[in-house]
């Protein structure tokens, strides 16, 4: 792992122009090109431990809102990904000033990422077209960096973040094709990539494996398997809650559902739920992510899992889940919510 740093004046940049030769892109880090390998020649150490990446820059990332200049030639430009506090004080800086950026640098290894995908078919003709989509992700971050603690080791098995989703994922596909078949078809989908920008989400988008006009709503399950002290026991809450009417609607017929408590963490636009969500689909994301220390790190292991609060905070999705999908509702954006 190398360092590297970044400096030049501050400049206005308009989406989808061209960049100027040796310029750096900067962008927050929950921004999709943020962790797009391929669309970027540097990404700076993200929020919450994910490692810092680098690759080729065959073209200007998509939601750059201001550029950088760097010091000497580079056949292209570089993208450098910023957490929530330093990206407004990027925001802030007048055209003009000089801003300095560094950060530590890692080459990329090309692979490849999956998804897993089952469909239960709905009962009746008319609605068998319509989907409700429940979905997860099954990957992490990969192993750790650094010195692991004595009886510990540094492979980062991710058990709240994402197997608990992953988990809900499998055992409400179960409960569904035990009971009667909805009208509705329900898919299943457990997506690759997530901690990288959500390519297995997006591919599944852009390739509309599900055609994204006949996607009713989609429900990701992310980090559920530890209480959330700032809502009641054995509940769940739901991003954007206050952008749609689905959550509302879950909550009224007993999913223990309720308002995302932690609005200044955008959690809304940080997982799966925003490729569809950005593509007009009515889709959040149901979690109970507490905020503990062991995200994004080798510690977040099964024995920290309280499962009691899993099974019953997953089954009171169950008959929520089945009502929307037999019945005739489609959820709305609520006016000004849906996200650009």
């Amino acid at each position: 792992m190398s360092a590297a740093t970044v400096s030049g004046p501050v400049a206005k940049h308009t989406k989808g122009t061209p960049a100027t030769r040796g310029a750096a892109i900067v962008t927050p880090s929950t921004a999709d090109v943020a962790t797009e390998l391929a669309a970027a020649s540097l990404i700076l150490t993200r929020t919450g431990g994910c490692g810092p990446q680098r690759g080729p820059a065959p073209a200007l990332p998509r939601v750059a809102t201001r550029t950088v200049g760097v010091a000497g030639p580079t056949p292209r430009p570089t993208c450098v990904a910023l957490n929530s506090e330093a990206y407004a004080a990027a925001e802030a800086s007048e055209v003009g000033a000089t801003v300095t950026l560094a950060g530590p640098t890692q080459d990329v290894v090309r692979t490849q990422t999956w998804n897993a995908v089952g469909r239960l078919a709905g009962s009746d003709p008319a609605q068998a077209q319509e989907v409700i989509l429940l979905s997860a992700h099954i990957d992490h971050v990969g192993t750790g960096r650094g010195q692991a603690a004595p009886g510990a080791d540094t492979i980062y098995n991710g058990a709240d973040d994402d197997a608990s989703g992953s988990i809900a994922v499998l055992e409400l596909a179960e409960a569904f094709v035990k009971g009667a078949r909805p009208k509705r078809t329900i898919v299943f989908g457990w997506f690759g990539s997530e901690e990288a920008g959500g390519t297995g989400s997006r591919y599944f988008a852009d390739k509309a494996v599900v055609p994204l006009d006949k996607i009713v709503a989609n429900l990701q399950f992310e980090m559920i398997g530890r209480p959330d002290a700032k809502v009641p026991p054995h509940t769940l809450w739901l991003t954007g809650y206050e952008r749609s009417t689905l959550g509302p609607e879950l909550a009224k017929r007993g999913a223990r559902l309720v308002q995302d408590p932690h609005p200044d963490q955008s959690f809304f636009t940080r997982s799966d739920n925003i490729q569809f969500a950005r593509r007009g689909v009515i889709a959040h994301t149901v979690s109970s992510f507490g905020l503990h220390k062991d995200y994004h790190q080798a510690s977040d292991e099964i024995g920290t899992i309280d499962f009691a609060h899993m099974t019953d905070s997953i089954r009171s999705m169950v008959a929520p889940i089945r009502w929307l999908a037999s019945s005739s509702f489609k959820p709305d954006w609520l006016p000004g919510q849906k996200p650009q």
